[in-house]
């Protein structure tokens, strides 16, 4: 009877996965259809307004690798928003096509020279992604300018900081408004903030957060795997590759906070299910952009993103053969400067100072820690898997290390709270 049940659960669980993923491909594509059927003059007009924010790729503080702010992604994505190419409305949908005059000019080099109404251009196919931030920017661009969007997106971004803090602290979970808001400033919001191409993940964990912060008494930890399958729907569908395994390992610390009292081995396997339930958010939809690509263009677009894959996933590295340690190593060299050494290392100290102090530590409390360190080293597997992606772009990458300071403090701040409950 019991495996009768499990079987029945299991098959509920999968149907229920398989509707849910169904719905993502299926508004995801309606949504951008809708989108492309809006004109581009006034969109245009505002990126115009907008040249000299375009131009500005640098750090935003030298030496600190960290604060980049990639304008070359992000000329890519309004490039994408204004491209004025008269083709199909599924073609235009599938391929994402932006303005490209062929001769070795930058992204941003491209976009400008377009901007300025130099002729002479072609229009370049971009179909590995869903490109799903579309949706989202060019309803913006008939009203607003690249600048204008980048404040507006800076005080949304502040307000949902705001909006965890609170609900942490309502909910009864203040000892964990340290370790978020160490996790969050380790991985540089300032930079966030001035760069489209990495709001995406940002929005995607936050409001993750929040579903778990403000719904955890009413979705108990067993019903919670739609909401990762979700993320990873809402991540592949609207990022650019930046540091896409944050809003898995965010989340998934925040719903072992939310649910202490479970015994280990349950933990151990919502912490399995939920990971890999938003793998299959994030492979079936990226899949699902490919095979809806083969089948309604005349192109194999399965065949461009295996090749795609196998590249971004090799140790290949220019001419070099890079090894997983080399990925780890780079990328933390970039998120471990002083400040956010210091920054980290004090706040564990005090953490862990607090748990000694109370004497909270036990074999008892100290078994549930073993979920928190296998979630620590989730970066590790996101490295392993795009070693080529991960080495080249650090800058952005780096971010997937937050998992592990978010997952150690919590860990450290968890301890220091169960004697005091």
């Amino acid at each position: 009877m019991a495996k009768q049940s499990m079987k029945k659960i299991f098959f509920r669980k999968s149907i229920a996965a398989i509707f849910v993923l169904g719905l993502g491909i299926l508004l995801g594509f309606l949504a951008l259809c809708l989108v492309y059927m809006l004109p581009v003059d006034n969109m245009y007009r505002n990126v115009q307004h907008s040249r000299d924010t375009i131009n500005s790729q640098a750090e935003l503080i030298p030496g600190y690798e960290s604060t980049t702010i990639d304008n070359y992604t992000d000329s890519i994505m309004l490039n994408e928003a204004i491209c004025p190419v008269d083709a199909p409305l599924i073609e235009k949908v599938m391929y994402g096509y932006q303005v490209n005059y062929f001769k070795q000019y930058t992204q941003q080099e491209n976009l400008l020279r377009y901007l300025n109404g130099e002729s002479g251009y072609q229009y370049q196919a971009y179909p590995h992604y869903w490109n799903g931030h579309q949706v989202v920017l060019k309803p913006l661009l008939l009203f607003f300018d690249y600048s204008d969007i980048l404040v507006i997106s800076t005080i949304v971004q502040s307000l949902l900081l705001a909006a965890v803090i609170i609900g942490l602290y309502q909910t009864g979970k203040k000892h964990i408004i340290l370790p978020f808001l160490v996790a969050v400033l380790s991985i540089m919001p300032t930079a966030i903030s001035r760069c489209l191409q990495y709001h995406d993940v940002y929005y995607i964990f936050m409001l993750g957060c929040l579903l778990i912060i403000w719904k955890h008494d009413k979705i108990k930890a067993e019903r919670m795997y739609l909401l990762f399958l979700a993320l990873g729907i809402a991540t592949s569908y609207f990022d650019f590759l930046t540091y896409p395994f944050v809003t898995l390992g965010v989340p998934l610390v925040l719903m072992l906070v939310y649910n202490s009292k479970l015994y280990f081995p349950k933990q151990i396997f919502y912490t399995i299910q939920y990971s890999v339930l938003w793998c299959i958010g994030y492979w079936g939809m990226w899949a699902s952009k490919w095979i809806l690509g083969t089948l309604l263009t005349e192109e194999n677009m399965i065949a461009r993103a295996i090749i795609s894959i196998k590249y971004r996933g090799s140790s290949q590295v220019g001419s070099r053969t890079v090894s997983i340690f080399e990925v780890l190593l780079e990328n933390l060299f970039v998120y471990l400067k002083w400040p956010t050494v210091l920054l980290i290392g004090i706040s564990g100290i005090y953490l862990l100072v607090k748990a000694i102090k109370i004497k909270s530590i036990s074999p008892k409390t100290l078994m549930p820690c073993i979920t928190y360190m296998i979630i620590c080293l989730y970066p590790i597997v996101w490295y392993m898997i795009s070693k080529n992606h991960s080495y080249e772009h650090t800058f952005m990458t780096y971010r997937e290390l937050a998992i592990t300071t978010f997952a150690g403090l919590c860990m450290l701040a968890e301890l220091g709270s169960q004697s005091a409950e």
